[in-house]
């Protein structure tokens, strides 16, 4: 396992994690992992594993609860602020796996026709994690399984690690330029153009993209029928939303198709600073 205690976000020290997954093309598969002291290296920096990590349903819940208690609703809307101005997508992340985890119940494995738990959508048995595309995922987009309470327990557990950048001016300004672009977004215009606006944001449309599926979550963005997490947790079976089912698009999956528009009330309770 990684060394316990803050980890490293060098360009050197992540250099390992992101060659393992990522290369020109897209997506290295199979995926081309360092060995020997090249993986050493990158496990001593606290950004790499050297194996997964093996839970069952009720593991990875008491996981997942446990680690949003071990974290402020401050720390995480800070961390947010701050990575519009700092670009550090790890610090992103935890806003919205927050959300999805400070209002998971403590629950017994309700199993669906899939054999997937009802409420939060996971599998019953013990399965090993693989927890280095957890940490890729983490550093190079700000997490995309954003309402998976597997990466949200290794995401939070992260975050109590993860070196802090400070709340200044120009990450403030910046937020306030970020809701300002959206409320500007027309009532049920997509996200996909949505994003478009964005360009104060450093980054690509990868990155900004997931900054709207933090805020699509956190109950910012979305619409009255699927409202996000801010004030109860959504069962996985009120996840699916048709024609999508599954998909690789954090719930509410409907922002994708238009929103509301900033909830402001979501707003004040996620970002305060922003209000």
């Amino acid at each position: 396992m990684s060394r316990m205690g803050s980890y490293e976000v060098t360009p050197a020290a992540l250099r390992p994690l992101m060659r393992a997954f990522w290369s020109a093309e897209g997506w290295r598969l199979p995926p081309s992992m360092p060995v020997g002291t090249d993986l050493d290296r990158a496990v001593d920096s606290g950004v790499m594993f050297d194996e997964p990590l093996v839970r069952d349903h009720d593991g990875w819940v008491d996981a997942a609860r446990r680690a949003a208690r071990a974290v402020t609703l401050d720390e995480v809307s800070d961390a947010f602020i701050s990575s519009l101005a700092s670009r550090r997508l790890d610090l992103r992340s935890a806003l919205g796996s927050y959300a999805v985890a400070r209002h998971l119940p403590q629950h017994a494995f309700e199993p669906d026709r899939d054999h997937r738990c009802r409420v939060c959508g996971q599998f019953q048995g013990s399965y090993p994690e693989e927890l280095n595309v957890l940490s890729f995922e983490r550093f190079k987009w700000g997490g995309v399984r954003r309402d998976d309470i597997r990466y949200a327990a290794f995401d939070l557990d992260q975050f109590q690690r993860a070196p802090r950048e400070p709340v200044d001016d120009a990450s403030v300004a910046l937020g306030v330029q970020l809701l300002d672009a959206l409320r500007r977004v027309g009532p049920r215009e997509t996200a996909t153009s949505a994003v478009a606006g964005l360009r104060m944001i450093a980054g690509n449309v990868a990155e900004r993209s997931t900054l709207l599926d933090i805020l699509g979550v956190c109950g910012v963005l979305g619409t009255a029928e699927h409202p996000g997490y801010r004030t109860g947790f959504v069962r996985d079976e009120e996840r699916r939303l048709p024609p999508y089912h599954y998909v690789d698009r954090s719930y509410p999956v409907c922002w994708w198709r238009g929103s509301d528009g900033v909830n402001d009330a979501a707003v004040r309770t996620f970002l305060r600073r922003l209000a």
